[in-house]
Order: C-alpha cells, then sequence, then structure tokens
C-alpha cells in the first residue's frame, strides 16, 4: 500500500472511531454532574447580557451556590453548554437547577434541577465531540511511540474503552480534559520529536521555536480551564520539553521558553475565568479552601473512601484494565439508574465490554509496554522519557485521591492505554524501518 493509501486509512480509521463514541449519546446513563454543569451554563448569559457582577467573587460563599460551584469547577464545558443553549435559541430558563445531591431524585424533579432528557442529550454534544476528537491527539502520541503499531491500538483502546466512554459522553468536564490533556502531551511530543530528530519532517517543524512554546501555552491553558486537576498534565509538558532540551543542547533559553508557555496558561485560565477577576488571591485561597472541604466531607463516604495506603497503590494496577465501570458515585443514586444502566450494558455502543481475563492481558501489555519504554529510555530515546514522565507525575496524583472515584483516573488511565498499545506496539512489529530515527539525547 502506498503511504498516500495509508494515510487516507488512517483517517477513515479515526472518523469512524469518532462516530462510534458519538452514536452513543444518548444511551448514557445520567449523572447528578452533568445538571449541575447545565445549571453553571447560566454564566454565558450572564456573560451575553453584560451582568459581569453576577460573576465577580463576593465572600462570604455558601456550598451549593453558583459562585460556590465557579470556585470548584473548569469552565470550559458549562461555556460550551451555554454556547450550545444560545446558539440553538434556548432561554436560561431552559437550564435546570443546581442539583441537591441530600435530597431525592423525585425532590429534585419537582424543583426543576432534574432536566428533560432531549435538554441533556443536547448539553451532552459538546463534551462527547471532545471526547471524539481526543482519539487524534492520542494516535498521534502513539505514532510517535512506535508508528501504526502502536498507534492504531492506542486510537482503539481509547476509542472503546468504557470508562473513557461513560465520563467523556456525558455532559461532564471530563469530555474536555481527556482532549485537551491528550492534546498537550502530543503537542509537548511532537515538539520533542522535531526539535531533536534530524528524520522529523512534520508541520511543526515550519513553526519557530516561539511558536511552538506560545502553543504548548495555548494547549495547557485550555486543559486548567477544562478542571483545575489538568494542572498536573501542564507540569508534565513544561518539565518534559525543558529537561529534553537540558539534556540535548545544555542551554537555559529551553528554560525561558517554558517560564513563557506557563505564564501563557495562566493568563489563558484566568481570562476564562470571570471569578477570579475582581479579587484573584482571595478567590484562589477560597477556591483551594472549598476543594480541601468538599475533599474532606466525601472522604467520609463509607464505601468509597479508601482505608489504608495499600488501597491507593492498588487501585493504580486496577482502574486501568481491572475496574468494572462505575456509573454513580453517590449512594443516593443507588436504585435510581438501574434500568438506564441495564439498557446501555445490553448495547454495542458501550464500548468493549472485556472479561475479567482480558483485563488481565491488557494489563500485563501494560506492564510490557512499561518495561519496553523504560529499555527505550536506556537508549536515550527522548519519547520515552516524555512518556515516562507523564506517567510518573500521573501515579503521584492519583495516589492522592482518597477516593475510589473512577473518574478521578481518567488521567492515569489514558497512560495505561498509550502504554498497553506500547506492548501491543512492540509484540505485533519487532523491528521498525532502517530509515526511522528516534530522539535521542
Amino acid at each position: 500500500m502506498s503511504e498516500q493509501r495509508k494515510r487516507v486509512a488512517d483517517v477513515g480509521f479515526l472518523v469512524a472511531l469518532m462516530l462510534f463514541i458519538v452514536a452513543g449519546i444518548m444511551l448514557v446513563p445520567p449523572h447528578g454532574d452533568e445538571y449541575m454543569q447545565m445549571s453553571m451554563a447560566r454564566d454565558v448569559f450572564y456573560e451575553a447580557q453584560g451582568e459581569w457582577a453576577r460573576l465577580a467573587y463576593v465572600p462570604p460563599v455558601q456550598p451549593d451556590t453558583e459562585p460556590y460551584l465557579r470556585l470548584l469547577n473548569g469552565t470550559l464545558n458549562k461555556t460550551l453548554i451555554g454556547l450550545t443553549w444560545l446558539v440553538t435559541g434556548r432561554t436560561e430558563q431552559d437550564l435546570p437547577g443546581i442539583y441537591a445531591w441530600g435530597e431525592s431524585q423525585e425532590w429534585n424533579i419537582a424543583q426543576g434541577n432534574v432536566p428533560s432528557d432531549e435538554a441533556l442529550a443536547l448539553a451532552r454534544w459538546s463534551s462527547a465531540l471532545l471526547t471524539a476528537l481526543g482519539v487524534i491527539p492520542i494516535f498521534v502520541i502513539g505514532w510517535h511511540v512506535r508508528l501504526r503499531s502502536v498507534a492504531y491500538p492506542a486510537a482503539l483502546l481509547y476509542a472503546l474503552h468504557p470508562v473513557v466512554l461513560i465520563n467523556g459522553r456525558r455532559a461532564m468536564m471530563e469530555g474536555s480534559l481527556m482532549l485537551f490533556s491528550l492534546l498537550t502531551v502530543a503537542w509537548a511530543v511532537e515538539m520533542i520529536v522535531t526539535e531533536h530528530s534530524a528524520a522529523a519532517t512534520g508541520w511543526m517543524r515550519r513553526l519557530s521555536p516561539l511558536a511552538r512554546y506560545v502553543g504548548l501555552g495555548v494547549c495547557g491553558g485550555l486543559v486548567l480551564s477544562a478542571k483545575y486537576t489538568g494542572i498536573a498534565i501542564v507540569a508534565t509538558a513544561l518539565l518534559a520539553v525543558m529537561i529534553t532540551s537540558l539534556a540535548r543542547r545544555r542551554t537555559w533559553r529551553a528554560v525561558l521558553y517554558a517560564l513563557l508557555a506557563g505564564t501563557i496558561t495562566v493568563v489563558i485560565w484566568f481570562a476564562l475565568n470571570p471569578i477570579f477577576w475582581n479579587d484573584p488571591v482571595g478567590a484562589l485561597r477560597a477556591s483551594v479552601e472549598a476543594r480541601v472541604d468538599l475533599l474532606n466531607r466525601q472522604s467520609t463516604d463509607p464505601l468509597l473512601a479508601y482505608k489504608t495506603t495499600g488501597e491507593r497503590f492498588s487501585a493504580l494496577l486496577t482502574q486501568p484494565f481491572l475496574s468494572p465501570p462505575q456509573y454513580y458515585e453517590a449512594p443516593t443514586w443507588a436504585g435510581v439508574i438501574e434500568a438506564p444502566i441495564a439498557a446501555y450494558e445490553n448495547s454495542a455502543l458501550r464500548g468493549w465490554a472485556w472479561t475479567p481475563l482480558i483485563g488481565v492481558v491488557l494489563t500485563a501489555l501494560m506492564l510490557y509496554g512499561l518495561l519496553r519504554l523504560v529499555i527505550e529510555v536506556w537508549r536515550r530515546n527522548l519519547v520515552a522519557v516524555a512518556i515516562l514522565m507523564w506517567l510518573a507525575v500521573m501515579l503521584i496524583t492519583s495516589m492522592s485521591s482518597p477516593l475510589n472515584w473512577q473518574r478521578y483516573y481518567l488521567p492515569l488511565i489514558l497512560v495505561g492505554v498509550v502504554l498497553a498499545a506500547t506492548g501491543i506496539g512492540y509484540l505485533v512489529v519487532w523491528r521498525l524501518p532502517t530509515t526511522e530515527r528516534q530522539p535521542t539525547a
């Protein structure tokens, strides 16, 4: 097959995966956080009407209010939902109220806190589309690890992973978090290849070093605006490009460029978060305090809170491929969405419903992929260095989670997918063409 036909096949493969992801929007069982994200979309109407004072930080902030939710959550998903409402001619009255987790589903329905099925499906489109676009950067990451032998299984595992599909199709922050996390890592890897491989001929070579770091800063700003935990991805990308550049050239220019990219990240995040504009320090302090208080309250959950450090370590291994999908976290949802869960699990659109044995095989492939990347680091492969740095940061941040909430492990699952695909790639293709050269220090 000619190279041109291979590229056409690549595009067709990725488009098919994207269509599969968005095809399951209507079937995913609902989640209370979707309702909350929809209620936050009112901010778009406030902005459109010039009511900026309603978005300012004014202490004290009470729990379960609009200001409280602004301090806790990223802005991208709610903004996209609000824009969808504006484009389709809907009004803010069509949005639900703030979902009360301490009350029953029936009470929330009576109070107008639960949207119609039609409104929920519409709100899901932006997140699902972003999740679908995620197949592109994960394909790029896999390509730079080991060409199509890793790119194809990486994109396939991502698009068929049931946890990715459940959370990415919902109207929550996870869709934007996954896309922009992968885009940030892919941009950093592309930079490393462009700057350190003599065989690199990609589009990024046409950009100046300054433009490359500006692009990295833009990606970082978007992932941080998607969800605050995206700061770990930003740190990974900046450290990866900086350390690999220092290892290659021994020049401090990379540090200055990384500082520039970090500054752009903060500027974009700040511009997309109006609640921080009038009192950045006070709002940031309140945001941290609100997040800590929320985690402390969630950690009292007798079922989902980790009791030992060993349980947290175990989750690092089991979450990527050995844990069944988690459809809800709050115990008050037990018995509420059993029928939608059963219908979804009986659908082919749920993704790859692998058996425990297949989960063990995928986990073994993940560990084998990790071993192969460690060997590549020994050979001074800079792409392998970047991937392992990504893994290390995700392991550290995942260990900090006190809860067995599966969606908190999505950033780790993305790395696990790349590692499992790496294991597959090394088993399928033993030797790359001699014309290919990986960037080395």
